[in-house]
């Protein structure tokens, strides 16, 4: 189910940063060369790059249908836990909501659905991406290069990490 939730080919990111060119290029060759990464998973952003909101997210389509899908599927299992609860409740509950089930359903199970887009924004919005993408920005303004790499699991993310390290003057990636 996760993976139609983000159906993302590569959702997990690190970025490193570096104070030279040289540096940074010897980490994208490291990637390439040793981590066995695609060139295309690592991408390097130079000083005052202006396409570095497109290195940094490629896959906008991709992020496109996790808004759909994330916000169609959590939705919809929102209402139906909210429908769920409104029989428990109904059936088993206090008085009052035993006396107008009909009601007792529609307002939990708009609840359920709202809780459910509300989820699936959080999914969409992916928090975690937030502090490699300013900080990754905030570099590039203060003359630093930076390398990013989209990994497709946690475990090419973790290579990736340690590659990066010992070079880079501070790694960052999403969870």
């Amino acid at each position: 189910m996760f993976k139609r939730l983000i159906p993302e080919k590569r959702p997990h990111k690190i970025a490193a940063i570096f104070d030279q060119q040289k540096k940074a290029r010897e980490a994208e060759e490291t990637l390439v060369d040793y981590g066995h990464f695609d060139q295309r998973d690592v991408k390097l952003i130079y000083p005052h790059d202006e396409h570095a909101a497109d290195k940094l997210e490629p896959e906008t389509r991709e992020i496109g249908a996790t808004l759909f899908s994330s916000h169609l599927i959590l939705g919809a299992a929102g209402t139906i836990i909210g429908l769920i609860a409104a029989t428990f409740v109904s059936l088993f509950g206090p008085t009052f909501a035993q006396s107008s089930p009909y009601l007792l359903h529609l307002a939990l199970g708009m609840v359920g659905l709202f809780f459910g887009l509300f989820v699936a924004g959080a999914v969409t919005l992916r928090p975690d991406h937030d502090p490699l993408i300013n900080e990754t920005l905030d570099a590039s303004r203060q003359s630093l290069w930076a390398v990013i790499v989209q990994a497709r699991d946690r475990g090419d993310q973790q290579r990736a990490r340690q590659l990066l390290m010992p070079a880079a003057i501070s790694v960052t990636d999403t969870f």
